[in-house]
């Protein structure tokens, strides 16, 4: 398909998925914060910044357009693309009590997300054509595959945020019914009714539905990729669609086994175990995204050189000994969150406490020594030094989040009340857990590009890049 693809066509389509997705994300981002009930002014201030992401979008068209007929036709590309993909909660604000007014409801909301949505961006490729227009920055059809793929990371990272919100208000099972929710169909769930944990464990299902969609439009976009491109990073796109749609299936049954399953008190149901696995293989999804990331980067098949040194080898071995650790240690906090909440022997949730506590000292010090060496060692490189300095600055906030939610979490006690303050904290440090990650797995793979291992005397350090993509 690409070999017959210009690279214009190529161009066209990775930019008008990037800012559709991209937008749309966004958008999902902000609504959900305002659906949180922040209080009046602060909703309409969202609502408003939910509405400029449409515009914003626009003035990145029209800044990178080589003329306004090209910007105009893209925005309204990328205006339609965003509104389709706000379908998925158009039927939560569907009213009326027959079909027929249900469906002409339906019509006036989609009509209406269409024609908003177009026009936004219209008028702001229209703006960023006539005051920001720069189209020497469009960038090559590469560079918005790769920053698609960035997106795609993105999505799925609010997904994780959401997720996490769900464990800490422990809100998993409010939504007693799946694939459906109350009955309803998922889509079809009226917004009135998502209060409380209602909100977060449907809000969370709706963003498993969204990531479900962008990671089916990456694996499809994959296909459209250069010549340059092997086959492999494809079948890695159809490989993370897989992992996708297991976890989702994950989630569906940690609800319907839950239903049917009758567990004595005081031992962890098995569909907790499901819990703790539909959150840990999550994250690795994440990870596999995250590399794809990296993969679909121009710098990635560029003509670059690797740095042969003999340090090249703990260098890779310990970037993935860091990535194996922290999945432990992610897995050992998810057991923690629902041990102490579905199992009767307090104890067992404190010793899993301890182990992560201390598990916590041995990947501060194995991230410090990856980011350090990546940051100062391999500083010569690209990349490398601005992870490892992000990797021992997330590493420091972690700790300290790690300490403020547990703190927050042994303050409640056994009282069935939950604070909002911990899951404020117990959020935030699973989220940065999450995105810890992700830079582990971008040292790891950035190690592997630009790092080899002398393969013999005389050889010069500048070799092809081939035994290493």
């Amino acid at each position: 398909m690409s070999t017959t693809m210009t690279p214009r066509k190529r161009h066209t389509i990775g930019r008008t998925l990037t800012l559709g997705f991209g937008i749309t994300s966004a958008m999902w981002a902000l609504g959900y914060l305002a659906m949180m009930g922040p209080g009046l002014v602060i909703g309409e201030i969202l609502f408003v910044l939910t509405l400029l992401c449409l515009i914003a979008g626009g003035l990145i068209v029209g800044r990178i357009s080589r003329s306004m007929g090209e910007a105009l036709r893209t925005a309204v590309w990328v205006g339609a693309l965003s509104a389709t993909l706000n379908l998925l909660i158009i039927g939560s604000l569907i009213g009326g009590e027959t079909t027929g007014e249900r469906l002409a409801s339906f019509g006036y909301w989609t009509l209406g997300a269409y024609i908003i949505s177009i026009a936004l961006c219209l008028l702001g490729a229209g703006a960023g054509f006539a005051w920001l227009n720069q189209p020497d920055k469009v960038g090559t059809d590469r560079d918005w595959f790769h920053r698609f793929a960035c997106v795609a990371a993105f999505t799925v990272f609010l997904l994780l945020v959401t997720g996490g919100i769900v464990t800490g208000f422990e809100a998993g099972l409010a939504v007693p019914d799946w694939p459906n929710s109350f009955g309803h169909n998922m889509l079809l769930y009226p917004l009135s009714e998502m209060v409380g944990g209602v909100f977060y464990e449907h809000a969370h299902r709706l963003y498993g539905m969204l990531v479900g969609v962008t990671t089916m439009a990456l694996a499809a976009a994959l296909f459209f990729l250069d010549p340059k491109q092997r086959g492999w990073l494809r079948a890695l796109g159809i490989i993370v669609l897989i992992m996708v749609c297991v976890q989702g299936l994950l989630g569906g049954l940690r609800v319907t086994g839950h239903l049917t399953f009758d567990s004595d008190p005081g031992v962890m149901n098995p569909n907790t175990h499901l819990a703790v696995v539909h959150g840990v293989f999550g994250q690795v999804v994440f990870a596999a995204i995250i590399a794809i990331a990296a993969l679909t980067s121009p710098l990635w098949v560029s003509d670059r050189q690797p740095k042969r040194t003999l340090s090249a080898g703990s260098d890779h071995s310990m970037s993935i000994a860091l990535i194996v650790l922290l999945v432990l240690q992610l897995a050992l906090g998810a057991l923690y969150r629902h041990f102490r909440r579905d199992a009767g022997d307090a104890m067992s949730g404190l010793e899993i406490m301890y182990v992560h506590i201390f598990l916590a000292f041995i990947v501060a010090g194995v991230a410090v020594f990856v980011g350090g060496r990546a940051a100062s060692i391999n500083k010569d490189q690209p990349i490398l030094p601005g992870l490892g300095k992000a990797m021992m600055i997330l590493i420091g906030i972690q700790i300290l989040l790690g300490f403020t939610a547990l703190v927050a979490a042994l303050h409640r006690g056994s009282s069935e009340a939950i604070p909002i303050t911990e899951v404020i904290f117990t959020s935030l440090h699973q989220s940065t857990g999450a995105a810890i990650l992700g830079l582990a797995t971008l040292i790891a793979v950035w190690n592997r590009r630009l790092l080899a291992e002398p393969v013999g005397e005389g050889v010069p350090q500048a070799q092809s890049t081939e035994s290493i993509a």
